[in-house]
């Protein structure tokens, strides 16, 4: 009798050792279990965060390569940009310099060809004013001086007394021959009646004009004189 209590006793410890440990061991197991899951939720969590941070970390390298690219066309459409301004800078600078040398090389042939003309013409009136010297007698000369200073004379008197705005200081008269005392008085009280006062006369005789004089007021020049004449006549001669 005490042999099968004992065996029941014992099975009967061994049993509620046995629910203890199972009751514990389901406590320990549950408790990892749940940590288990906590940590599996923990590890989703982070492995959402971290999914949406590597998104994030896409998206922004990726607006930076397009903000990179978008800067890199600017710069380059702004380097094309400058490249062909400064390309029509220097066509227009290129164009301009050929322009002013191109002006500056028919102010030169002008310059030159009027300079030529010039020297052509006082080579001709010098040739006619030998030739008139040796063909035409000193008294047909003095005549034709004679006339050529009454019709300047005359010139001088239709002149218009608004003509002499200026203030004459001085009138200077060049005459192949001197003048006579009434050329010259008549010449000075046409100048005073047209300005009502008289300036100083000054004459000078210069063969080089043949015959004829040329009266020089400052602001107003009469030429009456024979190599002005055959200076108007050579560039008729050439037509």
């Amino acid at each position: 009798m005490l042999l099968w209590q004992l065996i029941i006793i014992q099975v009967i410890t061994f049993a509620i050792i046995i629910v203890f440990l199972r009751m514990l061991f389901s406590r320990h197991l549950s408790l990892a279990l749940r940590r288990l899951q906590q940590l599996h939720q923990e590890n989703l969590e982070r492995e959402v965060a971290l999914n949406k941070e590597l998104e994030r970390a896409k998206e922004e390298r990726r607006l930076e390569i397009d903000k990179g690219r978008e800067e890199a066309k600017k710069i380059k459409e702004s380097a094309q940009t400058d490249a062909e301004k400064i390309r029509q800078e220097a066509v227009v600078k290129s164009r301009q310099e050929s322009s002013r040398i191109i002006d500056e090389a028919n102010i030169e042939k002008g310059r030159l060809k009027i300079e030529a003309t010039s020297q052509i013409e006082e080579s001709a009136i010098s040739l006619a004013r030998e030739i008139m010297v040796e063909i035409f007698s000193k008294q047909l000369i003095e005549t034709m001086h004679l006339k050529l200073v009454d019709e300047l004379i005359e010139e001088l008197r239709k002149i218009d007394k608004k003509e002499f705005k200026v203030k004459i200081e001085r009138i200077q008269v060049v005459t192949s021959y001197p003048l006579l005392d009434k050329q010259r008085s008549t010449i000075q009280d046409i100048l005073f009646d047209k300005t009502t006062y008289r300036a100083e006369f000054e004459e000078k005789i210069d063969e080089g004009i043949i015959s004829g004089l040329v009266i020089d007021l400052g602001s107003l020049v009469l030429d009456g004189s024979l190599s002005n004449k055959l200076r108007k006549i050579i560039p008729y001669l050439k037509k």
